[in-house]
């Protein structure tokens, strides 16, 4: 792919992510320029603003979907390097929100929502 359709590829994608995060009621601002190195985007996570980039390819990611299928979240990990977290967009949004993280989780003593044997 040439530089240009690269690019315009890249600010489309940034702007369909935000729009996308509006939408579910996260005030994300895109804030990268053609040329000019630093963060795609700023969203406001647990109170404070955070840089995001945003990487788009074709099949580059497959791996990492193919892993992700079926569940809610992957860690992944290099040695030597800090654990990853890949998650849905949508729970990204709701987590950034302030979403109740414990509203699916059994309740102490319980095993499934159960109580314990």
């Amino acid at each position: 792919m040439s530089g240009r359709r690269s690019r315009d590829k890249g600010a489309r994608t940034e702007r369909a992510i935000v729009r996308l995060l509006q939408d579910q009621g996260v005030p994300a601002k895109k804030i990268s320029r053609a040329w000019c190195a630093g963060a795609d985007l700023r969203v406001p996570i647990l109170g404070v603003d955070r840089a995001v980039d945003i990487k788009c390819r074709a099949a580059g990611f497959r791996q990492l979907y193919g892993w992700l299928d079926g569940r809610e979240v992957l860690v992944v990990k290099a040695d030597r390097q800090q654990p990853l977290v890949v998650l849905p967009l949508s729970l990204a949004a709701e987590i950034a929100k302030g979403g109740d993280a414990t509203r699916n989780f059994p309740a102490k003593g319980t095993i499934a929502g159960r109580a314990a044997a």
